[in-house]
């Protein structure tokens, strides 16, 4: 069959157009390759790349050096949400790090608690996820007791868990949100909940042979108030818990309950109605009863009550505060009061005199630390950038004995737990929000180790 020309023009156009394509197909992956400079034929012996990886996050890392002189070294907890510490404990030469993260990526597998591991020189040992809040933890036995909350409303889940650092077991089901745990006796562990936010109850455990936690003695405590627990104390099978109670803006007091587990609570209150409203902001035991820091209609205030609820003592400072910490080292007791123009601590002896330490002023102290050579106080000082939260911009760490002083550009600090390192210096964990003695939050806090020199 003879073509006409018309014909012949078509099929040299698809001609054309199909050695097109061929040319696409075979040719352009190869010129791409060379244009990226992702795999050339210069070396046949040298394997071609054309897909980069991410490196992998190690969540098992040694610490970074300090960015600056008086930080020797330093660890970062990293997720992109914000990390927050509920305890630290320091045994055998691991420092155990409670805490919850907001967000589960890099060094979290999931949003809720963590139990962080790290070696005397800042190395990362391990970690350890719970599925569920930490609201409070206490070494119980060879290891920690753990409470953790899940849910919320009607579908919310209190639990508490065992650890040894390794492995997480579920000892027991709570009555509410776990406000505090506590050795009893050498043979029981204490737990206290909050099943309301107008009642408390403490209930005792014991650990069978085979280690099955069983359930002891319980107590419960209704009022007619909100109630914010602050702590409890064991006194050989009697126990006293702390809180406030309140019905804002009406009343407010301090509380102690004291009951043996099984029987019912006396409640012996401190502050009340109108001109006797007190808040307290801290509560610790002492050598002959119980300190307290509060504000009495707007005045700080020092209240001391004996064990046996007969002798109550108040002293006012005279001055307004937002916010005051109670510790103890070394036989003394330390008071100290954030204030609007910077932070100011007391040395308190048990008839109330006080002793101003003029060489922590300004440090918010979080921790009083009992060492070798006398005490060390660590905390956040600096200018306060934001009144009512006290956002400080320096972390400082003072000698009580000796007089030094370490002060380090930190953002936001917050201290949770201080030893002397072995090989010199402290070992501090805290969280921050940044500044330019840290490394960058990835979030907007993450927690920090870091050895200061002092």
């Amino acid at each position: 069959m003879r073509l006409n020309k018309a014909q012949t023009t078509v099929i040299v156009l698809l001609n054309v157009v199909i050695a097109a394509l061929l040319c696409t197909i075979f040719l352009v992956p190869i010129l791409s390759a060379n244009a990226s400079g992702g795999g050339t034929n210069d070396d046949p012996d040298k394997p071609v790349i054309t897909d980069p990886t991410t490196p992998t996050h190690s969540k098992l890392r040694d610490a970074a050096d300090g960015k600056v002189a008086e930080i020797a070294r330093e660890t970062r907890l990293m997720g992109s949400g914000d990390e927050s510490v509920v305890a630290t404990f320091y045994a055998d030469g691991v420092t155990y790090i409670f805490g919850n993260a907001t967000v589960g990526d890099l060094d979290f597998d999931g949003y809720g608690g963590f139990l962080c591991r790290i070696g005397e020189r800042g190395n990362i040992l391990g970690f350890e996820y719970y599925d569920g809040t930490i609201t409070a933890c206490a070494r119980a036995g060879a290891g920690y007791a753990v409470a953790v909350g899940s849910g919320s409303g009607a579908d919310a889940e209190y639990s508490l868990y065992v650890t040894t650092g390794d492995d997480a077991e579920k000892a027991a089901t709570l009555d509410g949100v776990g406000c505090g745990i506590f050795a009893a006796d050498g043979t029981k562990t204490a737990v206290v909940t909050q099943p309301t936010a107008t009642s408390l109850k403490l209930t005792e455990y014991s650990v069978a042979a085979g280690g099955e936690w069983n359930v002891g003695r319980s107590t419960r405590i209704d009022s007619g108030y909100t109630l914010k627990f602050f702590d409890c104390y064991d006194f050989s099978g009697a126990y006293v818990i702390s809180a406030r109670a309140h019905s804002l803006p009406r009343y407010d007091s301090l509380v102690l309950y004291s009951f043996t587990p099984g029987g019912d609570a006396a409640a012996h209150y401190y502050g009340g109605w109108s001109g006797n409203i007190t808040r307290p902001y801290a509560v610790m035991p002492s050598d002959f009863g119980y300190f307290a820091l509060c504000d009495k209609n707007g005045i700080a205030t020092v209240i001391s009550v004996d064990y046996a609820f007969e002798s109550f003592h108040s002293l006012s400072l005279g001055f307004t505060f937002d916010d005051a910490k109670l510790a103890y080292s070394r036989g003394k007791y330390y008071a100290t009061f954030d204030c609007a123009d910077g932070a100011v601590t007391y040395e308190l002896d048990k008839d109330l005199g006080r002793r101003k330490l003029s060489e922590l002023d300004g440090l918010s102290a979080d921790r009083v630390a009992a060492v070798a050579d006398g005490s060390v106080a660590v905390g956040a000082a600096g200018a306060v950038v934001s009144l009512g939260t006290q956002k400080y911009t320096e972390l400082k760490i003072v000698s009580l004995s000796g007089g030094k002083a370490v002060t380090v550009p930190v953002d936001n600090a917050v201290v949770y737990g201080m030893h002397k390192s072995p090989d010199g210096g402290y070992n501090i964990v805290l969280s921050a929000s940044g500044g330019d003695g840290l490394s960058k939050p990835t979030g907007g806090c993450d927690v920090y180790i870091v050895k200061v020199n002092l």
